[in-house]
């Protein structure tokens, strides 16, 4: 009865261990996100204002994979951000198998109607996580460089096709599933 007990013990114990890790790494991730999302958020922001829907696409095409190396190096070691997609334009944005795996569940989630969570931890080896936050296009302005050919903006489009060639970004709808933040943490 008391190996029992001791068992059960242990258990709940790494039950409430792994709930407090999760809970972490959760926080962890989403303060990485943030700070990604922010600054990619400001500089869209400033270069619409500046040059429109023009210039926000030769910021993205042009600087924001070097953004997203910068503030990558600001977080501390064992920690990366990035963005992923099944459809991505850039192909630093192509998704690992792993990867695609949680991706095409979040889409198979979304088409059955389910709730999707707002962070999926997955551990990936001992003491190394990776965290996703599913993207939805929410705004109008993001369908002038990411919808259907009647959405999207002929003269930043042709910016970034000259860029990026096999782009599959696009034919999106607001609302649509975008892809996914995701944050690998290495403790």
């Amino acid at each position: 009865m008391k190996k029992i007990a001791l068992s059960m013990m242990l258990v709940a114990s790494a039950t409430l261990l792994s709930a407090a890790t999760n809970k972490e790494i959760k926080q962890e991730a989403k303060a990485a996100m943030m700070k990604m999302g922010k600054t990619l958020k400001n500089h869209m922001k400033q270069n619409m204002k500046v040059g429109g829907v023009v210039q926000a696409a030769k910021f993205c095409s042009e600087e924001a994979s070097k953004l997203v190396a910068e503030v990558n190096k600001s977080y501390k070691e064992g920690v990366s951000a990035r963005r992923i997609s099944l459809k991505y334009r850039n192909s630093a944005d192509k998704p690992t198998a792993d990867e695609v795996k949680v991706l095409e569940q979040i889409q198979a989630d979304v088409k059955a109607g389910k709730k999707v969570p707002k962070m999926i931890v997955k551990e990936i080896a001992k003491n190394s996580y990776k965290v996703y936050k599913p993207l939805f296009i929410q705004k109008g302005v993001c369908l002038t460089c990411h919808g259907d050919a009647q959405a999207r903006d002929p003269e930043a489009y042709k910016l970034i096709k000259a860029k990026y060639p096999n782009d599959k970004a696009v034919g999106y709808k607001k609302g649509d599933f975008r892809g996914a933040f995701v944050v690998t943490i290495v403790k």
